[in-house]
């Protein structure tokens, strides 16, 4: 940790290269800087998955946060100074893609609800089969 005051003994060029390296990937520059500066300074401690940081930023941007709120929220999320947000059953649904998977033609609602939270993390509160609810 450095405390206030001290120099910080970082390469600007390899801050400026971290730094290229997230605008390419995406990032925004007030979040490739403070990504690109948590990363010089914590190594590998610090989740650098720019995909993750990039979830948590849609995560809190379907939440109403704007632009701005939403990528500093979602870099703290990264430092681990914030919890991740968590995903809403709309989020998910948005940025989930194909979520369908097979079942066996014999599988009861509970068989379909325990596979499925074996694939998601999450247990549905509904099941639908080709547009119907399962009872």
């Amino acid at each position: 940790m450095r405390l206030a005051g001290e120099a910080c003994q970082c390469d600007p060029e390899l801050f400026q290269t971290i730094w290229k390296h997230l605008k390419s990937d995406g990032v925004p520059d007030q979040a490739a800087n403070q990504m690109a500066a948590e990363m010089m300074i914590h190594g590998e401690d610090f989740e650098s998955s720019v995909e993750k940081y990039q979830q948590y930023e849609d995560n809190y941007k379907s939440k109403g946060f704007n632009e701005h709120a939403a990528q500093a929220m979602a870099v703290e999320a990264l430092e681990g100074r914030e919890e991740p947000p968590e995903e809403s059953t709309r989020f998910a649904m948005m940025k989930g893609g194909d979520n369908s998977f097979e079942v066996p033609e014999d599988a009861s609602r509970e068989e379909i609800m325990r596979m499925s939270e074996e694939a998601t993390g999450r247990r549905p509160e509904k099941v639908y089969m080709k547009g119907r609810l399962m009872a």
